[in-house]
């Protein structure tokens, strides 16, 4: 997670995280517009992401496009990847967001920026954390974002969210809407799961295809949590909007 939100996520709580990135995207004009990222060829529309009892106010976010341009390479043509999401091909949606969660953790071991690009943050590509088998926490959530994207899941269905868990600090995750459904994939390897388990995650910042947002909170009303989604491959995957 870049320099700067690190701090703001430990020290400045997150409302004080959320006015500073909403001042500093109104501060960064841009030729196609506030909140607008170049889109590729026959992608759908970018989806504001609402999670986590959140608006999402579309922001430019400017000074992250370097390394959101990198994370968001395709990689499914890479022999690596091919071979990453294999098993899953004849699976369903749900059973998919399982393996990959499961199988980015097994095969992609924890390394930060410094030692393993020299230096502070770096968004690696898709490719090259296949390629090094080692990545930090941003590294492994893009990855399992270009895996399901490869294994057909919508790129508007996709994102990187950066925020903080009250019990676990500054976190990045990948998130995946399924079904109409969101579906949380973070770094420590455990079954994906849907924001309304796990009320102590805060998203602060959004990247998807084509655009970004900061999380606004909102009141939280009494939600109650659904069944658990039975089925191989599925476990930790609940039924929550």
């Amino acid at each position: 997670m870049g320099l700067i939100i690190r701090p703001i996520l430990g020290l400045a709580g997150l409302l004080g995280c959320v006015a500073l990135l909403a001042d500093a995207a109104r501060a960064e004009p841009t030729a196609a517009g506030p909140g607008v990222m170049a889109t590729m060829p026959g992608q759908r529309p970018a989806v504001a992401p609402l999670f986590f009892n959140t608006v999402a106010a579309r922001i430019s976010a400017r000074r992250f496009w370097t390394e959101w341009e990198r994370a968001r390479r395709d990689a499914s043509a890479a022999p690596k990847m091919q071979a990453l999401i294999a098993p899953a091909r004849r699976l369903s949606r749900l059973q998919q967001i399982a393996y990959v969660q499961s199988a980015v953790a097994k095969r992609i071991g924890w390394r930060s920026d410094a030692t393993q690009y020299g230096v502070h943050d770096y968004w690696a590509s898709a490719s090259e954390t296949l390629a090094n088998g080692r990545g930090d926490m941003e590294d492994r959530a893009i990855l399992k974002i270009q895996a399901l994207r490869t294994l057909g899941f919508p790129s508007s269905d996709l994102y990187l969210t950066l925020g903080r868990d009250s019990v676990g600090g500054p976190q990045t995750v990948a998130i995946v809407r399924a079904g109409g459904r969101y579906y949380v994939l973070d770094d420590t390897g455990a079954p994906p799961y849907t924001p309304v388990h796990r009320p102590e995650f805060h998203p602060v910042l959004t990247f998807g295809y084509g655009a970004s947002w900061v999380h606004i909170p909102v009141n939280r009303t009494t939600v109650a949590a659904r069944p658990a989604i039975s089925g191989s491959g599925t476990a930790g995957l609940a039924d929550s909007h």
